[in-house]
């Protein structure tokens, strides 16, 4: 029987690639993963058994599996000669979700070198195996801060970003735009919002971004629970004392409160990414995986106060901070969610994705609404984890 060709995945270890991996290998196709550093097939296994139920069910589809010690930050991907003359026999797409997800402006050399020299890398890579299909995880804010209507295929060729990420995203996608005009390459692009956790389980393996922000509130309620244990001193100081069950802590948060945030759960993602893989008519072009009815920031701070059994929090708009400064503890949580603050104080813009919905005609793919009790689940899950520290 002739062995079934394998997907090439990058970032398996990452919380798309992961999700991606997982709902791949159910559906039957045979994988080989690009993973760096040590005990590469430890932590796949760790990550995946996670995803499964029972490990019973990763040992059932592992030996579709194969895992090859690699960087994509290197030449060749830092894979042996012997290795890459495999995977020419046994590759046939590329599905490449490796990359830098930071915010960090001090680390802009790292994620240019990973998100931008990293994706041309795997087009080369690509050329030398001989392969024509490339999938690219990127993300819906290449736009930058473009506001208004952003179509599918648009990428501008000049505007201005929140973050180097956005920038490096928005450079490797016209990297990709060029070797598909060059080397007859097909490559459909896969744009997500801000994703977060699974809407069914809560789970996930990535706190930054939006996570950030959820964590920093919950610390903050935590640091004054502690204090009106004791003797109060801090929260009689700030205003923060309980009113029934709740703690009314009050605290003003710089954002527009009608804007949106665009939130996807991974399970969205994922399941959409399948069904345009699955669909050959749907190659070769650029996706919104977003979410068709965001919440404002209002909305989304209300839920998540809610969820933290707190009152008191608000998002304020930026000029109310000339008139009134900072109180300390502003000042230490507008420190703690600097890198995300731009989603909070931008206009968001209007992602259209008509490619989505034809893809999605006839399916039962929904995005699930932004509710309280999907926002309490995600939080439940990061505070039994201890925000991952004790990911079992």
């Amino acid at each position: 029987m002739k062995k079934q060709k394998a997907i090439f995945i990058t970032g398996a270890t990452g919380f798309v690639g992961s999700n991606l991996t997982f709902e791949l290998l159910n559906h039957g196709y045979r994988l080989i993963l690009l993973v760096r550093g040590k005990k590469a097939k430890e932590r796949v296994g760790s990550l995946l058994c996670h995803l499964y139920r029972h490990s019973e069910e990763y040992n059932k589809v592992k030996d579709r599996l194969e895992i090859i010690n690699g960087d994509i930050t290197k030449k060749n991907l830092g894979i042996s000669s012997k290795d890459v003359g495999k995977l020419t026999q046994e590759v046939s797409k590329v599905f490449h979700c490796a990359a830098s997800v930071s915010f960090n402006e001090s680390e802009k050399d790292a994620i240019k070198k990973h998100n931008v020299d990293g994706t041309k890398n795997i087009l080369e890579f690509m050329l030398i195996l001989n392969l024509n299909e490339l999938h690219y995880m990127s993300t819906a804010y290449v736009v930058g801060q473009k506001i208004g209507a952003v179509y599918e295929e648009e990428v501008g060729e000049e505007q201005s970003f929140n973050n180097t990420y956005e920038e490096s995203k928005f450079k490797a996608e016209k990297l990709i735009k060029k070797y598909k005009e060059n080397h007859n390459i097909t490559a459909t692009i896969y744009r997500p919002a801000i994703i977060i956790g699974n809407s069914r389980t809560g789970k996930t393996s990535s706190f930054s971004g939006f996570y950030s922000y959820v964590k920093s509130l919950y610390l903050l309620v935590q640091i004054f629970k502690k204090d009106l244990e004791g003797d109060g001193r801090k929260s009689k100081l700030s205003g923060v004392y309980y009113k029934g069950d709740l703690l009314h802590m009050p605290l003003r948060v710089s954002g527009l409160a009608n804007k949106t945030l665009n939130l996807v759960p991974i399970n969205y993602v994922v399941d959409v990414i399948i069904r345009i893989f699955k669909s050959e008519n749907s190659r070769n072009k650029v996706y919104h995986i977003t979410n068709p009815n965001p919440p404002t920031l209002e909305h989304t701070q209300r839920l998540i106060s809610d969820s933290l059994g707190v009152s008191g929090a608000r998002i304020v708009d930026p000029l109310d901070f000339r008139a009134n400064p900072m109180n300390r503890w502003e000042k230490f949580f507008a420190k703690t969610i600097k890198s995300f603050i731009p989603y909070f104080q931008n206009e968001e813009p209007i992602f259209l994705n008509r490619n989505i919905q034809k893809v999605l005609n006839g399916a039962r793919i929904k995005c699930p609404y932004i509710t309280e009790n999907l926002i309490s689940r995600l939080i439940s899950y990061c505070v039994d984890t201890d925000w991952g520290k004790n990911i079992s």
